[in-house]
């Protein structure tokens, strides 16, 4: 009998243990007091499309939703009408390809959109500016935010600082290269230092965009006479702007493009040549060896994009160790 109390008695302070434990609410989740912007302050030009990375949990569970609370200037002042209020700006609604060879094509790609300058990814809390920045007065704006997840949530006041800048990132150069090739189709690679490219913008000139290549004296090479080419079976910048004819003169190829649109080339582009598909706006061109000291072809390659579309762009190529031949 005192055997059977014993057993009966453990087994009711097991159940009971066993209720206790299961009545307990389980805790789920962590949610730090020292979340952050790793980038803090963060710059954006104006007119320009720029995203930060996601805010820094600091071992919070994911995933983390944010929610914008204010946004004030330098003086403390509400900037809700700066950098909240929709603008229209021309967008492209989908990808431009190789088929969409008119400006009619291209305009049909394209439609005016109410954006603000300004949000915040609801999850993750990306910075997020569009074009629409380019109405956005440059100076010092703060924001605070209210970050939560399945544990909880926190209010970060002042949690980023972001700069508006005046856009000084009118093109940007993606890369760069080049190689010299015998007449048998041998392909000889060569040190990029050994290469110039620069490119200049005049605001007020038309809107084109100006190739000149030039030997290390600075002598043009002459397009018009053959002297400079397509590389075959690769896009030039005609590919990715058809929509006017191309130019040769006697020191330059010259395109004309669309004024207004977002960027040359376009968005997502794509273009097709030689049966190959080519994306990004990369450009091949070949400097005739019967033109070169060395007697060799020079083989030019570039990715270039064209953020302010207005205005004439001058890209100049310079080999620095190859004279020209007449």
């Amino acid at each position: 009998m005192l055997k059977y109390k014993i057993i009966r008695s453990a087994a009711v302070c097991v159940a009971a243990l066993l209720y206790m434990t299961g009545c307990k609410k389980v805790q789920q989740g962590y949610i730090s007091d020292n979340i952050f912007y790793l980038e803090n302050p963060f710059y954006v030009q104006q007119g320009v499309t720029t995203t930060s990375s996601t805010i820094i949990g600091d071992g919070s569970t994911s995933p983390l939703h944010v929610k914008l609370l204010a946004v004030r200037d330098a003086l403390g002042k509400n900037a809700d009408s700066m950098l909240l209020k929709r603008d229209t700006i021309l967008v492209y609604t989908e990808a431009v390809t190789y088929q969409d060879s008119t400006v009619a094509m291209l305009n049909a790609k394209l439609k005016d959109s109410a954006v603000a300058p300004f949000s915040v990814n609801s999850i993750g809390g990306r910075l997020q500016f569009t074009q629409a920045t380019q109405y956005v007065d440059t100076g010092t704006y703060t924001i605070d935010v209210q970050v939560s997840n399945v544990k909880g949530q926190v209010t970060l006041q002042n949690a980023c600082n972001i700069i508006i800048m005046p856009q000084v990132t009118i093109d940007s150069i993606f890369y760069q290269a080049w190689t010299t090739s015998d007449a048998a189709g041998n392909f000889y690679s060569q040190s990029a230092g050994d290469m110039g490219l620069t490119i200049k913008w005049d605001p007020n000139g038309p809107a084109r965009i100006i190739y000149k290549w030039v030997d290390k004296n600075g002598t043009p090479f002459n397009p018009a006479a053959g002297e400079v080419i397509a590389r075959v079976g690769r896009p030039t910048f005609k590919d990715w702007c058809p929509y006017y004819p191309e130019v040769k003169t006697d020191s330059t190829i010259e395109y004309q493009y669309p004024a207004g649109i977002p960027q040359m080339p376009a968005y997502s582009s794509t273009v097709i040549s030689n049966g190959s598909g080519w994306s990004g706006g990369i450009c091949y061109y070949q400097v005739s060896g019967t033109h070169t000291d060395i007697g060799q072809n020079a083989n030019t390659v570039a990715t270039i994009l064209y953020y302010v579309t207005k205005g004439t762009y001058t890209v100049t190529y310079r080999l620095n160790t190859i004279g020209r031949v007449p």
